[in-house]
């Protein structure tokens, strides 16, 4: 099997030949995301824009593992406190699951995290991130509805929600 670069940015695309058959790799980063709740069964998210869909989200905090050194714990650390302000302790965010989303040409990874909050530490509205917008607690179930209606798509987020709800959130 032998990978041939066509593709050499910030996310790297290689051709694969395997067997009379060429696939597309994508080689990007592992990433982690944080599911935050509070004691209202709220989630907290961020609001963003992403130019492969040419519109806003509301996602779960997350953020590529691109720092090179940087352990998982960390990064999600950091990726909080940049995306919302929220300082964490690392030993506040517990590993929930790990899951590989997009399996058909990427073997990256994601992680999520549970970390359970006060509502008042966060403070919500417009933030000055160059990539999140805004900063809100979304209740649970509304976030369910927007989920049943295609108004939220993000499959972390999605799963954020379906792990909540299991727990009895």
């Amino acid at each position: 099997m032998q990978d041939e670069k066509v593709y050499d940015g910030w996310l790297k695309v290689f051709k694969r030949k395997i067997g009379d058959r060429t696939y597309d790799i994508l080689k990007d980063y592992d990433a982690v995301a944080a599911v935050v709740v509070n004691e209202y069964n709220e989630l907290l998210l961020v609001k963003q824009f992403r130019p492969a869909l040419m519109e806003e989200t509301l996602e779960i905090p997350a953020g590529c593992l691109d720092i090179n050194g940087e352990d998982e714990i960390s990064s999600i650390v950091r990726e909080i406190s940049e995306e919302t302000g929220l300082g964490i302790k690392p030993e506040e965010a517990k590993h929930i699951l790990s899951y590989k989303p997009m399996v058909g040409f990427s073997n990256s990874l994601m992680k999520l995290y549970l970390i359970n909050v006060k509502k008042d530490l966060v403070k919500v509205g417009r933030v000055e991130d160059e990539d999140v917008y805004e900063v809100l607690w979304m209740d649970i179930d509304k976030l369910g509805e927007d989920i049943s209606q295609g108004k939220n798509i993000d499959v972390k987020t999605i799963l954020a929600y379906y792990y909540l709800k299991s727990l009895k959130y």
